[in-house]
């Protein structure tokens, strides 16, 4: 009897773990969608199915601590696929949008930039799980450069939408000149030490209920628009993770001087 109950438990226990699992099974789908999306030249498609697999991803890992279902399996899976849906997903699109028209091996070589760097961070990610990201991000993380990168696309596709602006693109998916520079940087920021905090939890109400309503918020303006927002959103929070960690470290410097002295 105590051995059929045991088995009862485990049978329990492992189909909870298979909860969070599915939500990154989803993920992976959105992001091989997205791949596809990108090789047809729907590149609107494209992006906002990096969209999908974002919020996906950003419940997954709640889940599993919400279940008490955690496991080296589920760390390991969630990783594989966000190289898919925040790596290799966007690498293809940068080459479809903005890279194509180079030579092979140099588009090639732009286009590759964020697969790579994401499959460091990735990876480092990994390492310190368990120390130094308990509290927050250390570097971008994947989901956020992903967004960044087919947030410029659907800030610049659609800016005609928005005459009010006065601000028309010489090149309706941005110049590629300026693009992919810029998206190298968002990639190897992806391996920096910039500490970036992470998603507020899911909580209606107490002292820090507010920032769960103001990501509630930015998340519907961004399907709202149809996501033209999503590029300002991104750059606000990287630049805002930058700012702080340089008055930290300016900080930190005088604090020094001062003990020096």
């Amino acid at each position: 009897m105590g051995k059929i109950i045991s088995n009862k438990q485990k049978h329990r226990r492992v189909n909870k773990a298979m909860i969070p699992s599915l939500f990154t099974i989803v993920n992976m789908f959105f992001g091989f969608l997205s791949i596809l999306a990108s090789m047809r030249g729907e590149f609107h498609l494209a992006a906002m199915y990096i969209i999908y697999g974002a919020l996906f991803d950003s419940v997954d890992g709640k889940i599993a601590r919400a279940l008490n279902s955690t496991s080296d399996f589920g760390i390991q899976f969630d990783s594989l696929a966000d190289i898919i849906t925040f790596c290799a997903a966007p690498a293809v699109f940068v080459y479809m949008v903005w890279a194509r028209p180079l030579d092979l091996y140099i588009g090639g070589f732009f286009a590759f930039i964020p697969l790579m760097m994401g499959a460091i961070r990735l990876a480092k990610f990994n390492i310190e799980a368990e120390n130094d990201q308990k509290a927050g991000f250390i570097g971008i993380p994947t989901p956020l450069a992903a967004m960044t990168i087919v947030g410029i696309y659907l800030f610049f596709s659609q800016l005609s939408q928005y005459p009010f602006l006065h601000w028309t693109p010489h090149v309706i998916q941005g110049n590629g000149r300026t693009v992919l520079p810029f998206i190298m940087l968002i990639s190897f920021l992806m391996i920096s030490k910039i500490p970036f905090p992470k998603f507020p939890p899911i909580t209606f109400i107490g002292k820090e209920s507010w920032k769960f309503y103001l990501l509630l918020v930015l998340i519907i303006s961004i399907f709202y628009t149809n996501g033209f927002t999503l590029m300002p959103i991104s750059l606000l929070i990287i630049l805002g993770g930058i700012i702080k960690w340089t008055s930290i470290a300016r900080m930190e410097m005088e604090y020094e001087k001062k003990e020096d002295v």
